[in-house]
């Protein structure tokens, strides 16, 4: 379901022209990932499936694949939705091209990227149009992005929210002998139980594997007496969450566990007392690793204090991005100590206000 109102897409739409003023805008979906750029300005998330925005004039279009398009036909704000099968987008968009004279084409074909055209659609609409300029996405775009209106914060808060009381309900099953598969599992069902859509990253780490930063097997039994580090990043209504929480296996938190604790919570709260409008992640990071090495232990934390979320696990922003209001990101400072075989972290997703 689509939490954002239709209006609102076209009010995006609408911004991204006034800021850019021309050439067109072509966003493509092929069977793989969530486009979150698509999905940010049409509100669209269906295989096989482009949107060629003009960024001078209100012409746009959609062209969807044919099982989708009947939902996409009354679902969509765009007027201009066309049935087109998936061996017959790249004709279509070159009539379209062609119709409208386009000259210059902002596209998604970075090579880092989730969502890239795949690079023959990019040749073939060089041998095509020898002369169609090619520019990547609008840095206009991805700064709206930055910037979370109060229908999207309002998401978010929801899935944190749900996150929380998930975290709260795995005390009974974490205990020794259980598996790191049954934990991961359990999360998994009460996330679609909850709404939640697009799944990224579920990570539970027991014993020495909590002491490797972000271990994916999910393969071994919880040890007695140990640590298991639970990390999930997954998306309500497409809006990512990301949260990590460290947990004893046994009843209670031996010693040496409980004082490590302390000092990530003792850190984590510094540096969110620090976490406001002006200040940087680079900044936020310094705080973090002066905090820790206070405690003799700056060589174990791993310099990155957190990132930006929101459509994306790594949204738009850097660790030199100035903070602004409205703003999301995850302040997750961890010790990974493997000669004790241990690891802890405690990740939070905040909103600055």
């Amino acid at each position: 379901m689509n939490s954002i109102a239709r209006h609102d897409f076209l009010e995006r739409r609408n911004r991204l022209r006034k800021a850019v003023g021309q050439g067109w805008l072509l966003l493509w979906k092929g069977a793989e990932h969530f486009n979150e750029n698509l999905y940010y300005l049409t509100g669209l998330d269906a295989f096989h499936t482009f949107a060629l925005i003009s960024l001078e004039t209100d012409k746009e279009y959609v062209a969807a694949n044919p099982i989708e398009y009947p939902h996409l036909k009354t679902s969509c704000d765009i007027q201009d939705v066309r049935s087109v099968s998936s061996g017959e987008l790249a004709r279509h968009l070159i009539r379209l091209l062609s119709e409208h004279k386009v000259s210059t084409l902002y596209c998604d074909y970075a090579l880092n990227s989730r969502t890239p055209i795949s690079p023959e659609l990019i040749d073939l609409l060089r041998g095509t149009f020898p002369g169609l300029t090619f520019k990547p996405l609008p840095s206009q775009l991805l700064r709206m992005r930055m910037i979370k209106e109060p229908s999207e914060v309002a998401i978010i808060k929801k899935g944190i929210g749900i996150i929380k009381t998930i975290f709260e309900e795995l005390h009974e099953l974490i205990k020794p002998g259980v598996l790191e598969s049954q934990i991961a599992g359990e999360i998994y069902r009460n996330l679609v139980k909850n709404g939640f859509n697009i799944f990224y990253d579920i990570f539970v780490a027991s014993g020495s594997n909590s002491a490797i930063p972000y271990y994916r097997q999910n393969r071994d039994r919880l040890p007695d007496q140990s640590l298991v580090l639970i990390d999930i990043c997954a998306a309500l209504d497409y809006y990512v969450c990301d949260f990590t929480r460290t947990f004893p296996t046994s009843a209670r938190f031996a010693h040496e566990q409980e004082s490590l604790y302390a000092i990530i919570k003792e850190v984590q709260q510094e540096v969110l007392r620090n976490a406001h409008v002006g200040t940087t992640l680079a900044i936020l990071s310094e705080i973090a690793k002066e905090g820790f090495a206070r405690h003799g232990l700056g060589n174990y934390y791993l310099n990155k204090i957190g990132h930006f979320v929101g459509l994306a696990p790594d949204d738009p922003g850097n660790k030199d991005t100035p903070l602004e209001k409205g703003m999301v990101m995850t302040i997750e400072p961890g010790l990974y100590i493997p000669e004790e075989r241990l690891g802890l972290r405690i990740e939070d997703t905040v909103i600055i206000q």
